[in-house]
């Protein structure tokens, strides 16, 4: 079958190489969207801790169940069937998953980073991680419901979304997700910040408000919506020192702020602010299955030609890798092996 593997750092290929084995209680599932996202870009950086090659990445995706080797449990998967994964391997032994909270379990792995992933023709995927697409649910938004659980996950951990005002500090694609989720229930006044313009005429398209962080104060523009008052909710999916810094400063007395960048080293948080104004800091890890599920209801109204700038098939998914190195109109870029 045909893959596209990580090989070394900066250098990624297709190639022709023997389809994976399934395992007892696993699905080889033929994959027929994938997308790119900054975790896999970080493996492509050769920078990430746990992922070696040569490996196949990708753990966005959809397909259909191609076979199935049955494990001892029942199941109610048939070949034939349009899904997506859950990709999250966990110990189950660990505090975390003992108590209900896999998605941090200790030991925490995933499909595409630990194991080989989705940016091939087929995929062993474990049984228990296979989600049925709704039937009006394309393949290529089946791809973005990984992502989605992202942003739903990051709104189920702000709390109960009574926010009047609510900043998103990071235009891509989760940054957009998150506004996205925003809208959904129900919140009027959002402002998205970058310093990518083309990232912010997407924005703006979208319906948000936008600003120009490297062009203006922020802070200054916040003050001036809220009457000097501060946002309700901040979400920071920017990953950026200068974001971490200034997240806080953004944010009414008690209100919340939810980091749900990867932050790739330490940075600088204003901890002075989270004291005075009696702030709530909450980090975020991936999702629960009960964000995917929620990400798999709403996928199908998501503005796919907004949130996706690039279809590739599996022969160019190189070049994919580079276009996601431009800092040109680039939001989201799938992978279509088929």
């Amino acid at each position: 079958m045909k893959a596209l593997r990580y090989l070394a750092p900066q250098l990624v290929k297709t190639e022709d190489i023997e389809p994976p084995v399934c395992a007892a209680g696993e699905a080889l599932v033929r994959v027929h969207s994938a997308g790119i996202c900054g975790s896999d870009m970080y493996i492509f950086s050769g920078k990430h801790p746990r992922a070696q090659a040569p490996l196949v990445m990708g753990h966005e995706f959809a397909g259909e169940i191609a076979s199935i080797n049955p494990g001892p449990g029942p199941t109610d998967l048939t070949v034939g069937d349009k899904v997506t994964a859950y990709p999250l391997l966990v110990c189950g032994r660990c505090w975390a998953c003992r108590n209900g909270q896999a998605h941090v379990c200790r030991n925490l792995k995933l499909i595409g980073i630990d194991r080989d992933g989705a940016f091939a023709e087929y995929v062993n995927v474990p049984l228990e991680l296979l989600f049925k697409l709704p039937p009006k649910l394309s393949y290529a938004k089946g791809a973005l419901v990984e992502p989605l659980a992202v942003a739903w996950h990051a709104l189920a951990m702000a709390g109960e979304p009574n926010w009047q005002t609510a900043v998103v500090i990071g235009s891509g694609p989760i940054g957009l997700l998150v506004g996205l989720c925003l809208q959904d229930v129900g919140i009027q006044n959002i402002i998205m910040s970058d310093i990518n313009a083309h990232r912010l005429k997407r924005s703006a398209r979208l319906g948000f408000q936008v600003f120009n962080s490297a062009a203006g104060d922020l802070a200054g523009l916040v003050d001036q919506v809220t009457d000097a008052e501060g946002a309700d909710v901040v979400f920071e999916c920017a990953g950026s020192g200068a974001a971490a810094l200034q997240m806080c400063q953004l944010v009414r007395p008690r209100g919340t702020v939810v980091v749900v960048s990867t932050h790739k080293e330490p940075h600088g948080v204003d901890l002075q602010t989270v004291n005075f104004r009696e702030l709530t800091v909450k980090g975020t890890r991936v999702y629960t299955p009960q964000d995917y599920r929620k990400a798999l209801d709403r996928a199908a109204d998501l503005p796919f030609t907004e949130l996706v700038s690039h279809m590739l098939d599996l022969d160019r998914g190189s070049e994919g890798f580079q276009i996601m190195q431009q800092p040109e109109d680039v939001c989201k870029v799938l992978l279509n092996p088929e």
